[in-house]
């Protein structure tokens, strides 16, 4: 039963990535994924730390060491489970899919871009409430584009946002 229900999963999962990644070929929404997919690699990070740190030093003693340790708790988990797991991304198993964006590494559960994207969209929408739903519509487009790039399974994203919420909110109750 177990086994039979975890096959519909992977069956459902490999035909809503290759209908996802079936999208690209248009000129801006291309350039848009891959811009997106970018943003998710975390160079953007340190620049939204120190706004914070600008803007509202009175977070900056509790919102940085929260996202220090959220980010070292989510890096940690998501590299041992994508060792331990050895998910090929699909662009590397699927021969429909084709990668359109450098690939970090070549296992994909979880997907850590997905997983930082969602952290930085709970820690800073403790600062922000009123951007809270922005800043996850932001995440979600991130883990979209690593669908529609080619390089992760939507589980993976599923499961990054899982990891990012669970790590971003574990932070914030340590500090």
């Amino acid at each position: 039963m177990l086994q039979s229900m975890m096959g519909r999963i992977e069956d459902l999962d490999i035909r809503l990535c290759i209908a996802i990644f079936s999208w690209n070929g248009r000129s801006f929404l291309d350039r848009f994924m891959r811009l997106l997919s970018r943003a998710g690699d975390g160079f953007l990070y340190p620049f939204l730390v120190a706004w914070v740190w600008i803007r509202h030093p009175e977070f900056s003693g509790t919102l940085i060491p929260s996202m220090a340790a959220a980010f070292a708790l989510e890096l940690g988990l998501q590299k041992a489970l994508k060792h331990a797991l050895r998910r090929k991304r699909p662009c590397l198993s699927l021969p429909e899919i084709r990668n359109l964006v450098a690939l970090p590494d070549e296992f994909s559960f979880p997907s850590g871009h997905t997983a930082g994207a969602f952290l930085m969209a709970l820690q800073l929408g403790t600062v922000w409430p009123s951007m809270i739903l922005p800043f996850l519509g932001a995440a979600f487009l991130i883990g979209l584009s690593r669908v529609y790039n080619g390089v992760h399974y939507p589980t993976d994203v599923i499961a990054g946002a899982l990891l990012g919420i669970a790590s971003g909110g574990l932070g914030l109750m340590l500090f």
